[in-house]
């Protein structure tokens, strides 16, 4: 699984208070290092006169969305290999809601840690529970749209519409559906090939969020 990795840090101060992993490798010396770098980054950007700081940036492989809040900010840190189009909103809200649970889970440390300067990371050392359901509640999210955008891509690829819009207008509607039984046979060739796009365009979203995604050899 490639990496992902939720950085949440002290505004002002740069200091790494929370570090989420989907994969654990452990602490690292370079973790400090990091969050520095990446507060650093974001104050700069701050005095360039873009008062939001950096909301994203991408260096290879590596991307970085930032998400700030009152005394905090966070940054969800993804190694991908190919560009997340499709998916880039759930990437998005995963990093906002996480910034947002945090401020509010630990609002008065937060306010008198940062008044005082004085920073105690022990604090917030169970926040990965919360992070581990937002990340299941976000999976929820991911799977239905992994379901539509296996179907859009069939249609794509000439798989009939009359097949396709009727389990896409299901899912929307909050219920699950079986691709493979509610499409012919006789498309499956061409529905497998959307299969197999869809799962390698957007692996990195489905492993974060655990979607079980198609088996296109399956069939």
């Amino acid at each position: 699984m490639n990496r992902v990795e939720v950085y949440i840090i002290a505004k002002d101060a740069g200091i790494l208070l929370n570090k989420y992993s989907i994969v654990d490798f452990g602490k690292s010396d370079k973790d400090q290092l990091m969050s520095g770098f990446l507060s650093a980054l974001n104050n700069f950007v701050k005095e360039l006169d873009f008062p939001a700081g950096v909301s994203l940036i991408r260096s290879g492989h590596l991307e970085a969305r930032f998400s700030p809040g009152e005394y905090v900010f966070s940054v969800l840190i993804i190694d991908y290999q190919i560009p997340l189009n499709s998916t880039e909103s759930i990437l998005s809200g995963l990093a906002e809601e996480i910034n947002q649970k945090f401020e509010e889970k630990y609002k008065d440390i937060l306010k008198k840690q940062v008044e005082s300067n004085k920073f105690d990371t022990n604090a917030f050392s169970d926040f990965w529970k919360d992070i581990d359901r937002i990340i299941d509640k976000y999976g929820e999210e991911s799977y239905e749209l992994y379901q539509k955008l296996a179907l859009i891509e069939a249609m794509y690829v000439k798989v009939p519409q009359k097949w396709c819009i009727p389990m896409i207008e299901q899912i929307g509607a909050g219920k699950r559906v079986d691709i493979m039984k509610g499409i012919p046979e006789m498309y499956h060739r061409l529905l497998k090939g959307a299969i197999q796009k869809v799962n390698h365009n957007n692996r990195p979203v489905w492993e974060i969020f655990a979607v079980s995604i198609l088996d296109p050899n399956s069939f």
